[in-house]
């Protein structure tokens, strides 16, 4: 699968496959004060070990029927395949096998949704290249070929008339005189 399109499961679907309540995975997530101590999450021991966490889990938000914005996360395959490890029984069970088969679809599936932050990486990337280019007075038609390139370098695939050639282009006396005319 292409690494632009992460697949991912929000922490409601997981608790929804984990027959839990959502609190509860938040919970485990992001850990707890209890009696007076605090109980690190499985968040919080990952980062500590230097382990990338959003390799597992990305920090997102919600919305509920009363439009209010909640926090949620983002569970990746990985992220599924930890929680599932540190759950038992048949519920563990289920688990793995819902979220297993979640994942299989997503990855089949032609339209699964580029990666917000890759996608923000690259539309960055553009207007880079774009500022640049435009200082060095580039043609449009170049800029457009560059955007495309740094696009296809990251696996997106822009329709084939993205870039339009002109058939003719004006030449300024300088531009004569520099290729011996």
């Amino acid at each position: 699968m292409n690494d632009l399109r992460k697949a991912t499961l929000t922490t409601l679907e997981v608790a929804e496959m984990m027959e839990t309540e959502h609190w509860k995975v938040l919970r485990k997530l992001e850990g707890q004060e209890k009696e007076g101590k605090h109980i690190r999450g499985y968040i919080e021991v990952l980062g500590d070990n230097k382990i990338v966490v959003t390799d597992y889990f990305i920090k997102a938000t919600y919305r509920t029927e009363q439009n209010k914005e909640l926090p949620c996360y983002e569970v990746t395959r990985l992220g599924c395949d930890f929680l599932a490890n540190k759950s038992t029984g048949e519920k563990g069970v289920l688990f793995t096998a819902r979220y297993v088969k979640k994942f299989y679809e997503m990855e089949n599936s032609t339209t699964n949704p580029l990666n917000p932050q890759i996608a923000s990486g690259v539309a960055e990337l553009g207007r880079v290249t774009d500022r640049i280019m435009t200082k060095q007075k580039s043609e449009p038609y170049k800029i457009a070929e560059a955007f495309k390139m740094e696009c296809e370098q990251f696996g997106i695939k822009l329709p084939d008339d993205f870039v339009k050639v002109p058939e003719y282009t004006q030449m300024s006396l300088m531009d004569i005189m520099k290729n011996g005319g």
